[in-house]
């Protein structure tokens, strides 16, 4: 499972070595070396901001995709030196310089479109269109000690970062990236290595009561949890049953999950009490209405929820990559950010900024060995 990281962790030594990408004086090679790849040594030239070797190497890994802009970043630090706490929500409370407003966050046009295929075990696909304001996107690729190696889209907007910086964070010095360290803790969705994939939607409110024997978790935190430690469906259900979800600064919102069993579930709170509504075909779908609020999901709620549909039920399930990729153009906005199809049987993600379905961005996410 974590091969991948070592390898990619020798190609940034190499770089460093060969003096390409490392800030002058950053001594983060030596130290990896002396501390024998202790990815938690601290990095002297960083001391008054406490980075670390593996803050060092994860911020270095930052590259510019298109100039839209899309990044990646592959994370090496510990989640849990990360400046953000897990509880918090879907929020710019806690972060830092955000441009934008709680009250203009609740307001906002969310309008995503979420879709798997699953008829095809060679070929299953999930897609998802994050529609929004002006969102600037970050692919994440994490891979903890104590999980599985993840993939996820996350909107560096609620990083803290000035819309003039955002265009240019590959520009910018170490010391005003440090909250790109808080980047695990907002994934909006992602695929981890076992093909489990996970997106959400805003929806009205389902007046959830809390619990108060459960820990309460961030509305996007916890599709880090799952992504992190389930494997399937049923795995995540088990995390997600395990907390109270805080909605607070956020809209509300459900989740759809995939897996490469077949299997998927749409999770919905709805009249104070959580609703998982599973799929009896190969394919599953959500868009910005409850699901559970209705005997059935009959045509003219959402007309992008029927485009779906029909493509769906039309092909029984079995979408290729690029088919995905049309039916997200299809139903895409004005305020469409970003189209992510994820190769759940193979691990490909491709990713689409700006609408601009002709320029397709291909990732890999390895999956161990069958």
């Amino acid at each position: 499972m974590k091969t991948h990281k070592f390898l990619l962790l020798l190609i940034l030594a190499v770089l460093w070595l060969t003096g390409c990408g490392a800030p002058a004086g950053t001594d983060v090679v030596d130290l990896a070396k002396s501390e024998a790849r202790d990815l938690s040594a601290p990095v002297d030239e960083y001391a008054p901001l406490r980075l670390t070797v593996g803050d060092v190497l994860t911020l270095e890994s930052l590259q510019k995709i298109d100039p839209y802009p899309l990044y990646t970043l592959h994370y090496y630090a510990d989640y849990e030196t990360a400046a953000l706490p897990p509880n918090t929500p879907l929020t710019n409370d806690s972060l830092v310089d955000l441009s934008i407003t709680s009250q203009k966050l609740a307001s906002s046009p969310w309008a995503c479109s979420l879709f798997t295929a699953l008829a095809d075990p060679e070929s299953m696909v999930y897609g998802r269109n994050f529609d929004w304001e002006y969102s600037p996107a970050l692919l994440l690729f994490t891979d903890p000690p104590d999980g599985y190696a993840s993939v996820s889209m996350v909107d560096i907007a609620f990083l803290g970062f000035h819309a003039d910086q955002m265009l240019t964070l590959d520009k910018l010095d170490l010391n005003y990236l440090v909250t790109l360290l808080d980047a695990p803790y907002l994934p909006f969705d992602g695929m981890n290595e076992m093909g489990l994939v996970i997106g959400m939607a805003a929806v009205p409110p389902g007046d959830m009561e809390t619990d108060p024997s459960k820990e309460t978790v961030g509305s996007v935190f916890i599709i880090r949890e799952m992504l992190d430690h389930a494997a399937s469906v049923a795995e995540a259900l088990d995390i997600f049953s395990q907390y109270n979800i805080d909605f607070s600064g956020g809209p509300p919102i459900h989740y759809l999950l995939a897996d490469v069993s077949g299997a998927a579930a749409l999770i919905e709170f709805y009249q104070g009490e959580i609703h998982i509504i599973g799929n009896d075909q190969p394919w599953h779908q959500a868009t910005n209405f409850l699901r559970s609020a209705y005997a059935d999901s009959g045509p003219g709620r959402c007309w992008r929820f029927d485009t779906i549909s029909h493509t769906l039920a039309e092909t029984q399930g079995n979408l290729t990559p690029q088919a995905a990729m049309d039916t997200l153009a299809a139903v895409a906005q004005d305020g469409t950010q970003w189209s992510v199809v994820y190769g759940m049987s193979t691990g490909e993600v491709q990713v689409v900024v700006g609408q601009d379905y002709d320029t397709v961005h291909q990732f890999q996410l390895e999956f161990p060995e069958k």
